[in-house]
């Protein structure tokens, strides 16, 4: 995204350029200097060393380009490269914000997720110490306490995929916002 801004900017600079191409030529000038005469070249020279004659011209020169057909044909599809750069900047910053929505939906859904694993491993901890209880009192059986273990072992591996997977999208939503720099305490300047 940065890139295509900076693609539109330096668009811009090409069409005030070329537009400035358009605008008439005005050439200023001037001139200052010492002549020096006579018969044979020291009489001429001895003027110049006494810089008794002393010259000056001013003048300027304005220019003005009647057709300038290339020069026209360049603003006209200055523009038109601007506009479309200005699109393409447009839809990038749409798509960005499309993901960006996405993934905070995902990441809403994901976190609904940690919460359901959480609380069906919680439960499966407290199945789990009300079997052995019941196991201790002589009403259950062991292979009932191994079943209910395993089904503890199963909730939270499910509740690490879960967090895995939340996590996985809260990076996902840094990238798509540009943050994941910032999130890690990292600083870049460019000078």
């Amino acid at each position: 995204m940065v890139q295509a801004k900076l693609d539109v900017e330096k668009q811009g600079i090409q069409l005030r350029y070329d537009r400035n191409q358009l605008l008439p030529l005005l050439d200023v000038f001037g001139t200052y200097g010492f002549n020096g005469s006579g018969r044979q070249f020291g009489d001429a020279l001895s003027d110049l060393a006494s810089t008794d004659r002393s010259y000056w011209t001013a003048g300027g020169k304005i220019s003005v380009s009647l057709a300038n057909i290339k020069t026209r044909n360049n603003v006209r599809s200055d523009k038109a490269t601007l506009q479309q750069l200005v699109l393409t900047l447009k839809k990038i910053e749409e798509g960005v914000m499309i993901d960006i929505d996405n993934d905070i939906g995902t990441v809403r859904a994901s976190y609904d997720q940690v919460q359901a694993t959480r609380t069906a491993r919680e439960y499966q901890e407290s199945a789990l110490d009300a079997e052995q209880k019941k196991l201790a009192s002589g009403k259950s059986t062991t292979y009932t306490v191994l079943q209910v273990q395993r089904d503890l072992t199963t909730a939270r591996g499910n509740e690490i995929q879960a967090l895995d997977s939340y996590n996985k999208n809260l990076s996902q939503l840094s990238l798509h916002e540009g943050t994941t720099l910032e999130k890690l305490g990292i600083d870049l300047e460019s000078k």
